[in-house]
Parts: structure tokens; sequence; C-alpha cells
């Protein structure tokens, strides 16, 4: 006689999911801007899509990039959703382009400086980012912070969200794509870390299920 057992139990565990691997050029790349930039055409229209994100991700009092977002985590305590962010930030930020400044459990802080390499390369013009990813953990709850403190053209000269497209009428063709492709990325970035943190502190059903032949 064949008898299956299934038992299934809700756990406060850390989804990390298949990869936690975070934005580099290549993804920037494969990334669908339709979403922002109106155009249901595939393409990266990085002016259009700065438009759109505009209302979203706005340069803060000090005149830098700033996104913050509140994550709820129902029913766990500081310790275990430490955890969850621990394993997940080690693995996400475990790439030579990022620095760790801040990880402690007693303070529950998480702080990291991040280098986005190679977003995207118009002639003779390749452009990374350097960005600040910050978490915050209390009981129940989670505070995720990215700030952009710059963009980085060619590996040498820095520009600031401040002084490029959308946030400055920016007259030339080639700078205003180059401003607009390194803000879109680095929001695109933003959501990316925010979907992986969302996901590595959300209960996980685990499926225990046997079938063995009696």
């Amino acid at each position: 006689m064949k008898t299956k057992v299934l038992t299934v139990s809700l756990l406060m565990l850390c989804s990390l999911g298949a990869s936690a691997q975070l934005l580099t050029g290549d993804s920037f790349a494969k990334y669908d801007l339709d979403k922002y930039d109106g155009k249901n055409d595939h393409k990266h229209q990085y002016v259009q899509a700065a438009d759109g994100l505009k209302s979203r991700f706005e340069l803060d009092k000090n005149d830098q990039l700033t996104y913050s977002k509140v994550i709820d985590c129902p029913n766990m305590d500081k310790d275990k959703i430490y955890d969850c962010v621990n394993a997940w930030f080690t693995k996400a930020f475990a790439d030579k382009t990022a620095s760790v400044q801040t990880n402690s459990k007693e303070t529950g802080a998480l702080i990291v400086n991040v280098n986005v390499k190679n977003v995207v390369t118009f002639p003779h013009q390749v452009v990374s980012v350097n960005m600040i990813v910050k978490v915050n953990i209390k009981d129940s709850k989670v505070r995720l912070t990215s700030t952009i403190k710059e963009y980085v053209i060619n590996s040498g000269t820095s520009w600031t969200s401040k002084k490029c497209y959308p946030f400055y009428d920016e007259q030339d063709e080639l700078r205003k794509k180059i401003g607009s492709s390194a803000y879109a990325a680095s929001c695109v970035f933003t959501e990316i870390v925010e979907n992986q943190l969302t996901e590595a502190v959300k209960p996980k059903v685990e499926d225990n299920s046997s079938d063995d032949d009696w």
C-alpha cells in the first residue's frame, strides 16, 4: 500500500530566491523600461523614462537623490529580521564593487557603498553609478534607504543628480541622454534592491512531503 504524507507549515524563514545578484551593466541593458518611458517598444528611451520616474525618485533637501521605503514584517522580532536581511545582504553585496561600511546586529543597521559599473555605454562614454544602500531594522519593520552619491563618466568625471537631466534642463542632447540613463539605472537598481529585500523577509511556506512505500 502506498501512502503519501504531506505536512505544510508556515515558517518565518529567509527567502533569498534563486539569485541575489543586483544590477549590472548587462542586466540594465536587458531591463525593459516601457513601464517608465510610456512606449510599448521594448527600447531604452532614457529621456522619457527619466521624465516618468521623476515623480517617484526626487531630490531631497540636500539635493541628493534619496529613496526610502518601510517594509512591514509582521510577527518577526528584530533579531529574526536581521538574520534574514544579513543572509541576503551578504550574498547580494559580496561582489568586489561593493564595500560594506556597517553590519551591526545590535543596532540593526547595515550600510554598503555600491559601485554599479558600466550601466550604459555611449560613443566614447561609459557610465557607472556610486550609491549608498542602508537598511535599518526594528521589531516588525525594515527601512530601506538608497542614496545616489554620483554618476561617474569614463571612470573619472563625476556628475551629481542635481546637474543632470531630469533635474537640470540640459541642452546638449548627449549629456541629456547620459544623465537620463544614469538616473534611470539608479532607480531600477533601487527597485531591484527593494524587491529582493522584501522577498528576503517574507514568510516562506515549507512543503515537507514524503512518498514512502510501507
